[in-house]
């Protein structure tokens, strides 16, 4: 029995019982484990079980509830079904949580809910109450909800919850990977990833060899794989081997690297079939004197194989780091539905809401951006350099984006894998950083890469044909950066990787073990057979009749010559001047991109977008207009939101997300009958175009019929009529 009154009690004044003792500092041993249910990794521990626990489970599980036991590990809070133990597949990866487990670390929030009131939960909250329910706010849009059972213990509810608190948000930030920090030091879990196998059709870009396999794929000459930073002397966070031109010699390149922010040079990332080469660089380190040989290799490294250099910068236009953050946490709050909260957007005001957290906002700049991007290298013999004052954030979300855009072999699974190795994990993006597992960098987080898989999801929602990943990997992806058991999403750089990282595996796997599941991710994909290009009005680019050596500014829709764009040159040297005029005839040959702002340059930047691709080399051009970006409901909606402040099963009205779907899909479907009907009735009265055998297909389009279907809405569809 616990110290002090039954009903009132501190959270931090609770001292654990000779049980929870035991299974703090032993663990259970394997036998106790089988009976328990729960199938524990090498060196995890069970610090609390509740028995006669319920789980809410949400619509796409059938709903209701489902009854079991729920335990509390120092890595994940686990639910085994009272109707037999974990169910996992042979085959499972025993790495991978089971589908009612949920990390530790991907925990925001806990609010006990008790008969007519409920607290946010934290280790040093005091409790009044006993609680009658636990509901879990999770970092990648998940909510659980668990109901105690009358008959449970109030000791057993009351230590579940005290270690829960203790355990996803501890008074030590540090100890918050207390799991990866004795787990995956031992034996066991060592022998357990050494017997993990690599898939072997990815491109995992770590050798010289996997560098010169994407240089073969692409069909890339005049560049080389260089190991100059090879023991991660020149930049801390650069891969090993870069690709840079073949006439740069490593002792001229080390002369380069001080010229950039943190040693971040200009180096290849991808060429397109036109013939225009993809780089990436940091921000110019403006004050290092720049010596004859120095400007010579740093020009060398900018134009590449190409006589025109084009830069990109990305900065300018695009969300910050705190941004992305504000509008990420004012989208979890409203797709969370935190009923401890009195800021919830009420039903008729969810949309403005939604509108209001700026996400999507920042979803259509990322998409914009990478459309230019596209545009500009679909030109082809142009070499096209992002540039970033860190190159470690928007970079990698545009370069990849653009990636996706422009080669189908990105939008399958494997070479999916591949461009987030090449463009993340290998380019140096502060993963731990941004994701903040600590709890000690609240300035540097923000989810930068769950932006660039939003923007991925929104090019798959528009042209799905043409990926081979499903909506249901990206889900799985998203998820997976919230689970600390993999090299992926644990450091910032390849060099804490290779310090640290214990043999620890990298992660393009779902959190869900399930095979059945994986065979989900991957679906047949169109192949363009035409090779027509597209007409359309994105972008007048650069074209054959610009003059050698020309470097140009691209930023915030128009083309421009900043004097200090190339520091070293002076005035007159390739139509860039010191004083910022523009002479030379390659600029003089290239008119301005309109503002972003400019509906006009909107208009010439969307049209013929929404029109497939008709050839290999046409990039997916997305439409960006606010109707057309939606909302990832299937990974931001997937909780009980209503039904979980309800201490009782009991039936529950659906999200307004949901309901306006409903009536949306219901509308529709009455505008189909009344098409239908419409045509039939009226077929009559029009003439078919037959050829001589009375068999040639006729096309008719809605468009034709607005007079006699006032209820259509006109989308434009194409019916086949077939004369006879």
């Amino acid at each position: 029995m616990l110290p002090g009154s039954r009903t009132s009690f501190k959270v931090r004044s609770i001292v654990p019982d000779k049980k929870e003792r035991t299974l703090n500092h032993r663990g259970l041993n394997t036998g106790e484990r089988e009976l328990a249910g729960l199938s524990c990794l090498p060196g995890e521990r069970v610090l609390q079980r509740a028995v006669l626990v319920r789980k809410k489970l949400c619509s796409r599980e059938g709903g209701g509830w489902l009854a079991g036991t729920l335990f509390c590990t120092h890595f994940r809070l686990a639910f085994v079904p009272q109707d037999g133990q974990e169910q996992r597949d042979g085959d499972a990866d025993p790495l991978l949580l089971g589908e009612h487990d949920v990390a530790l670390t991907s925990i925001e929030k806990v609010v006990a809910v008790g008969p007519f009131r409920l607290k946010h939960v934290t280790p040093s909250s005091a409790l009044r109450f006993t609680p009658e329910q636990l509901i879990l706010y999770c970092r990648n849009m998940r909510v659980l909800c668990f109901l105690f059972d009358r008959l449970t213990p109030e000791a057993q509810v009351l230590q579940m919850t005290y270690t829960l608190a203790r355990a996803y948000q501890p008074l030590r930030p540090s100890s918050i990977l207390s799991f990866q920090n004795a787990a995956l030091g031992s034996i066991e879990m060592k022998q357990l990833l050494s017997n993990r196998r690599r898939d072997p059709n990815m491109n995992w870009f770590e050798g010289v060899a996997d560098w010169e396999a994407e240089l073969e794929r692409t069909g890339t000459m005049g560049w080389r794989v260089s190991s100059v930073n090879d023991r991660f002397e020149m930049a801390t966070s650069l891969p090993r081997y870069n690709v840079v031109p073949q006439r740069v010699l490593d002792t001229e390149l080390k002369r380069t690297f001080a010229h950039f922010h943190e040693g971040r040079i200009p180096r290849w990332c991808w060429r397109h079939p036109s013939g225009s080469d993809l780089l990436r660089m940091a921000a110019f380190q403006n004050n290092i004197y720049h010596e004859k040989d120095d400007i010579r290799n740093l020009e060398a490294l900018l134009f590449g194989v190409q006589q025109r250099s084009l830069v990109v910068e990305v900065g300018d236009d695009m969300p910050s780091t705190g941004e992305i953050q504000l509008a990420h946490t004012r989208l979890r709050a409203l797709c969370l539905g935190d009923i401890s909260s009195s800021l919830s957007a009420p039903d008729e005001k969810w949309l403005s809401t939604l509108e209001a957290t700026h996400w999507l906002d920042h979803v259509r700049c990322c998409l914009k951006k990478a459309t230019e991007v596209s545009c500009l290298l679909r030109d082809g013999h142009l070499t096209v350099i992002l540039q970033e004052p860190e190159d470690r954030d928007m970079n990698c979300v545009v370069s990849a984006l653009v990636q996706v855009m422009c080669d189908p072999h990105c939008r399958t699974l494997q070479g999916f894998q591949g461009l987030v190795q090449k463009e993340w994990v290998g380019a140096g993006h502060r993963f731990l950083s941004r994701a903040n597992y600590y709890h000690d960098r609240d300035r540097e987080e923000a989810p930068v890469f769950l932006l660039f898989l939003d923007c991925v999801w929104q090019l798959w929602a528009q042209f799905p044909s043409y990926f081979q990943l499903t909506e249901e990997y990206l889900q799985a992806l998203h998820d997976s950066t919230h689970l600390p058991l993999y090299c992926t999403y644990l450091y910032d750089c390849q060099r804490e990787r290779s310090r640290r990282s214990q043999h620890l595996p990298q992660s393009y796997t779902p959190i869900d073990g399930c095979p059945e599941r994986r065979g989900r991710f991957t679906k047949p994909m169109a192949t363009p057979t035409s090779a027509q290009p597209m007409l359309n009005g994105n972008l007048s680019t650069c074209q054959g009749d610009g003059a050698p050596d020309c470097v140009f500014l691209f930023s915030r829709g128009a083309f421009s010559s900043p004097s200090l764009l190339l520091p070293w040159r002076a005035t007159g040297s390739g139509g860039v001047t010191v004083g910022g005029a523009i002479s030379g005839a390659g600029w003089r040959s290239h008119r301005h991109a309109p503002p972003p702002e400019s509906p006009a340059g909107l208009e010439r930047l969307l049209r013929g977008a929404s029109t497939p691709p008709s050839g290999p080399q046409e990039p997916l051009l997305p439409l960006l207009l606010s109707p057309c970006l939606g909302l990832w409901r299937t990974c931001y909606i997937r909780g009980p939101l209503q039904a979980q402040a309800f201490p009782h099963p009991a039936p529950v009205p659906g999200h307004p997300m949901d309901v306006l779907a409903r009536e949306v899909e219901q509308l529709r479907e009455r505008l189909e009958s009344a098409r239908a009907v419409t045509i039939e009735t009226e077929s009559h009265d029009y003439d078919y175009d037959c050829d001589s055998n009375g068999s040639t297909p006729y096309l008719v389009t809605l468009e034709t019929l607005e007079d006699s279907m006032p209820n259509s809405d006109q989308t434009g569809d194409t019916i086949l009529f077939s004369a006879t």
